[in-house]
């Protein structure tokens, strides 16, 4: 096998994740192969086209997809299908937060655009949606909200917003922190049950009345400061789909650093090899093959989710790491299934700004809240639990709303993406398999109150022009076997047997942390810390074998040892990035 196979680490699947993680090696000076199944970018958090979406919720899933998605339900294409951008799972990108700073840091930013989240609102116990005003002026302003009310809101958002940590403070004192936040909320700071609901859910994004106070403060402050960055609003969704093509862009900015990207052939076999002679720590650990690829590929290192490795490699391997989430408050260890749907229309839907229940930061919004009722392009609309009269999620229902200014849909178009997560523990699942009832049959209440602010639904009602509704999990399984039979090799074993001689001194596998349930707005924050925290792992194991590596290539020549100053020195997640300006004046 010539060079050109051999790599220093194989990163398999194209998630924002990998692809985030794959771009910072690359940068880094490892030579890397990024290998996905899939023809497409972007694994389960793909953006497709209207066509390609409607193939893959039809055609037999891949041996990773099967245990993430399940129970799809897609109506029939429309036309000018390839100006639809479907994500798969869609999200929003606060503005200030680890996403954004791989985004600006790593000069990904550069392949893609943003636009601001126009208008975020909660559908309040009367059963009307209210938008979520945008600063201090706007609640003093809002006649619906008393005097004393008004006090008592402000003094909560003046200790969520602080600077000081929230362990320790006065207002938490004597309070477990395991206390639901909603009752927090009411408990603490006296918030009458509609201003505490609309925090809970529309500006910490908690999804049941059972979430811990902890966590959803962190959230609300990160938030909060996010507002005024960029506009009025604290979330950026992305061009095209958003996560799916920032993955994509991260794989561009990979692929510009060296890295070689192979889409569409499942993986056949992966090897471990054996190490025998004296220079075992130079011998590439692992090769692996691919359906209809002419050559082996080599690597040191393997980077993958544990669902696409085969179940007997990973238990026949003792040189493996877990990473563990590095997002705060992940909870790893409980299963969740997500009911997501997807429905295109061409009509507008209007959100009246009657600004009754919370700030979302400190900017102005004078001049974005107008006394009409716009056009909605992009905005989120939260559902409490229990909120729609029909409705009987036990968890709050999130909506978000794209337009043609995200360059999602064609003019005159509009994505609605609706989802809600199941717990484990819900009487609408029961574990492992698919809820009893189904996605459709829990979401079609709230798309149908969604669809109900139309300018139009008093007169007609606003019927779709496309559906479809899905299961995710958010915690695949392991495959069950391999592709083919000689996936996992029958001497895996006796390879394992010797491994105590042969093992090189890193491991040399690096699985990915397990998906989360996660609000809206964190998921692509999430992805790009465990990016960072397998990215540092694995420096640690790459710098052992080119160590090795040069210390042999100096045995060899009769040359000094390799010196710890010599060794390479990586200091940041990404290096400076090169300017324009700065490539002209080179």
């Amino acid at each position: 096998m010539d060079d050109e196979g051999a790599f220093d680490v194989i990163v398999i699947g194209t998630g924002l994740t990998e692809s985030i993680t794959a771009a910072a090696l690359a940068k880094a000076g490892f030579k890397v192969a990024h290998l996905d199944e899939n023809v497409y970018y972007g694994g389960d958090e793909a953006s497709l086209s209207l066509d390609e979406y409607i193939d893959w919720a039809t055609q037999p899933k891949t041996s990773t997809q099967i245990s993430s998605f399940s129970s799809l339900s897609p109506s029939d294409t429309l036309p000018n299908s390839r100006q639809y951008s479907i994500s798969l799972s869609p999200s929003v990108i606060p503005a200030t937060g680890p996403l954004i700073s791989s985004l600006v840091a790593s000069g990904v930013s550069r392949y893609g655009g943003f636009r601001l989240v126009e208008h975020i609102a909660v559908y309040s116990s009367d059963h009307k949606v209210k938008t979520v005003p945008g600063s201090k002026e706007d609640i003093f302003k809002d006649k619906t909200i008393s005097l004393l009310d008004k006090r008592r809101l402000m003094r909560f958002l003046v200790f969520a917003s602080g600077d000081e940590e929230f362990e320790g403070r006065v207002e938490l004192e004597g309070i477990n922190v395991n206390m639901p936040f909603l009752e927090f909320l009411k408990a603490t700071f006296s918030l009458n049950q509609e201003i505490a609901e609309t925090i809970t859910y529309a500006l910490s994004y908690c999804t049941s009345p059972t979430d811990k106070t902890l966590p959803a403060l962190h959230r609300l402050r990160r938030y909060l400061r996010s507002t005024g960055r960029y506009g009025h609003s604290p979330f950026l969704v992305g061009h095209y789909g958003s996560s799916g093509e920032i993955a994509q862009g991260f794989c561009r900015t990979a692929a510009v650093a060296g890295a070689v990207y192979i889409l569409g052939k499942p993986i056949s076999s992966i090897t471990r090899n054996r190490n025998n002679s004296e220079k075992a720590q130079s011998t590439p650990t692992y090769t692996l093959t691919l359906a209809d690829f002419p050559e082996p590929i080599t690597c040191h290192l393997l980077i993958s989710s544990e669902s696409r490795l085969p179940v007997e490699l990973i238990r026949n391997i003792d040189a493996i790491q877990r990473i563990p989430s590095a997002f705060p408050f992940a909870d790893e260890d409980k299963p969740v299934k997500i009911a997501r749907g997807v429905c295109i229309i061409d009509q507008a839907l209007t959100l009246t700004p009657t600004q009754d229940s919370l700030i979302s930061g400190e900017a102005d919004l004078e001049n974005s809240i107008t006394e009409s009722s716009p056009a909605l392009d992009t905005g989120i609309v939260v559902f409490p639990p229990f909120s729609v009269p029909a409705g009987f999620a036990p968890s709050a229902v999130t909506v978000l709303v794209v337009g043609e200014g995200s360059f999602s849909v064609p003019k005159g178009k509009w994505i609605i993406y609706i989802s809600t997560p199941i717990p484990s523990s819900s009487p609408d699942s029961n574990h492992d398999s698919d809820p009893v009832v189904s996605p459709e049959t829990l979401l079609k209440p709230y798309l149908e109150t969604t669809l109900s602010f139309s300018s139009t639904s008093s007169v007609k009602p606003l019927i779709p022009l496309f559906t479809s509704f899905y299961l995710q999990s958010t915690s695949p399984s392991p495959r069950a076997a391999s592709v083919t039979a000689s996936a996992v090799p029958t001497d895996l074993s006796a390879s394992h047997e010797v491994s105590n001689s042969i093992d090189p001194p890193s491991p040399s596998i690096l699985l990915m942390p397990l998906p989360e349930n996660l609000p809206l707005p964190d998921s692509g924050d999430a992805s790009a810390l465990n990016a960072e925290a397998v990215f540092w792992e694995a420096i640690k194991a790459l710098n052992g074998f080119k160590d090795t590596r040069k210390q042999e290539a100096s045995q060899e020549q009769d040359a000094p040892p390799v010196r710890e100053e010599d060794k390479p020195n990586i200091e940041s997640f990404w290096p400076p990035v090169v300017s324009e300006e700065d490539d002209e004046d080179e």
